[in-house]
């Protein structure tokens, strides 16, 4: 039977509080990798069969191309060998995101409560990041729900968002991630004709190559006891998730949950 390959996505990473994940517990995950032999390819090799079936293998993914995925996540990365997959926002550049730390929803524009920044990479950001191994997808050109705008701004943020970024980067951009996990049967039509390899989604699974690869599973796992239930093949149980919970809790270690985005 072939291995079980998770897709781990993240967010903010060692940001201001409360919509991040605290650098120990995503160093804790490294550090459980590791401990479990595990070997880290990006999206793009997974999706080519670019890696060895015989060895643990696992997909650390980063969505929304935020800056403290460069400064705090790269680091660890580059301190433990592994790599990962960057899905950016090209479109993002000379924004701040905020968060309202009441309700955890952000916002691309400055409002009445949200109150904390977070800024985005840039091109030089994005290079360096290739540089070292890692691979840089494309999260649309500038974060629309793709299932709700009109069908002739799909182009725009599918297709012009990936030649965007290998102009850039003078690289092909192989991979896809829906803003918001949203999607429907047009959105994933115009992913694939852009000449993506495969997309990911925001539902929790184990990566299947007999399914669409347009339509890719992930974890977002930040209780570090349930990431290694995951690790070790018990992602869709929820015994060992309840278990997991029980443990943080009793553990009186904060842990994060951010929203998707």
């Amino acid at each position: 039977m072939a291995k079980k390959i998770p897709i781990f996505y993240y967010h903010s990473i060692g940001g201001p509080p409360p919509e991040t994940l605290a650098l120990e517990h995503f160093e804790s995950h490294l550090k459980s990798l590791k401990l479990l032999s595990y070997n880290t390819i990006t999206f793009a090799d997974l999706l080519k069969g670019n890696y060895d079936p015989k060895l643990n293998n696992a997909v650390l993914s980063f969505d929304d191309g935020l800056l403290d995925n460069y400064e705090n996540a790269l680091p660890l990365l580059l301190s433990y060998g592994f790599k990962a997959t960057f899905f950016v926002i090209p479109g993002f550049d000379n924004i701040t995101r905020w968060v309202n730390p009441k309700t955890g929803n952000w916002s691309d524009t400055v409002k009445e409560g949200y109150t904390i920044p977070f800024k985005n990479m840039q091109t030089q950001h994005r290079r360096e990041l290739l540089q070292q191994g890692m691979e840089i997808g494309c999260h649309s050109f500038t974060h629309p729900e793709l299932s709700r705008i009109p069908s002739a701004e799909l182009g725009y943020q599918i297709i012009d968002a990936k030649r965007h970024l290998e102009d850039e980067l003078g690289c092909a951009i192989e991979t896809f991630c829906y803003p918001r996990g949203k999607y429907n049967a047009q959105v994933v039509e115009v992913v694939k004709q852009a000449g993506y390899l495969g997309a990911t989604t925001t539902f929790p699974g184990y990566f299947n190559s007999n399914r669409d690869l347009f339509r890719a599973n992930r974890f977002l796992i930040e209780n570090p006891y349930f990431f290694e239930d995951v690790l070790q093949g018990y992602g869709m149980s929820p015994y060992h998730y309840l278990k997991a919970r029980w443990r943080l809790k009793n553990d009186k270690r904060p842990v994060i949950e951010s929203k998707v985005c």
